[in-house]
């Protein structure tokens, strides 16, 4: 224990931002989602770090979600330990080995309802997309937003088994409406219903991470999918150089769709679920 507390585990400051920014650095890939997040700066989010000395080793975004940045599995117990006491995580989701540690550290012992291992991380670079036959995906607008909603939601209970309208309407449709008005939400339209749609989940200059791609059911296995994705790429990799995303292992489907489209493996992540 004497060790754990020498290695000075606690909230992060302004201070800390220099040596935040240089630890999320050494990987930007598969820290886009964090160093999205600090663009706000150090106070916007619940920010712990482990410290040893003037070194900053790990750090994690603490909350709901809980996302960590831990280069060596042996110090995600003491973040365990404090950080995740202190704010218990609904989901932890990242690399693999720090959310597999993570879990694993975790006092008391909490069971996962689900855990997500592997999740493949893929990269699609500028200059490596497959063209798609073309497709009219664009900005979603807020007229889009009631449609949007309904789309997103089904997903969610495609994916996670959890229906969040029941759970929080208001709040499921804030989130969605936050997206729209940030520009980090595209749509496919037909006959005011979605038929493709995926959102953006953190944007650095150097990179873009995909979450939320669906498609409508029922229309399924016509290749709106790939023309929907490769359209989208196609505006994103105009802005930025990569396209990060990651991917249930399981989902065979989805992971042919992004080889086709020129996506390469680049590591794993996991999701634990409380």
């Amino acid at each position: 224990m004497a060790t754990r507390s020498a290695l000075g585990v606690a909230r992060l400051g302004e201070r800390d931002a220099g040596p935040l920014q240089r630890l999320l650095d050494a990987d930007p890939m598969q820290n886009v989602y964090m160093r999205s997040e600090l663009r706000q700066g150090v106070a916007a989010g619940d920010w712990w770090g482990l410290h040893d000395t003037d070194e900053l080793r790990a750090a994690v975004l603490a909350g709901a979600l809980l996302v960590p940045c831990i280069p060596r599995v042996e110090d995600a117990a003491p973040l365990a330990e404090t950080a995740c006491a202190a704010v218990p995580p609904r989901m932890v989701v990242g690399p693999r080995d720090a959310v597999l540690a993570l879990h694993a550290a975790m006092i008391p012992e909490r069971p996962a309802r689900d855990i997500r291992d592997p999740q493949p991380m893929l990269i699609l670079e500028r200059g490596a997309a497959a063209a798609g036959r073309p497709a009219p995906v664009r900005l979603a607008r807020r007229g889009d937003l009631d449609a949007l909603t309904v789309a997103a939601a089904a997903m969610h209970r495609e994916e996670m088994g959890v229906d969040p309208m029941t759970i929080d309407a208001s709040s499921w449709r804030s989130r969605m409406e936050s997206l729209v008005e940030r520009g980090w939400s595209w749509v496919w339209m037909e006959r005011g219903e979605v038929l493709f749609k995926a959102e953006l989940s953190a944007w650095m200059p150097d990179a873009v991470q995909i979450q939320g791609v669906f498609t409508h059911p029922a229309r399924r296995g016509e290749g709106i999918g790939t023309s929907g994705l490769a359209a989208l790429c196609s505006v994103l990799l105009a802005e930025v150089p990569a396209c990060t995303l990651y991917v249930n292992h399981y989902n065979a489907r989805a992971l042919r769709l992004y080889e086709r489209l020129g996506f390469r493996h680049a590591g794993d992540f996991a999701t634990v679920i409380y």
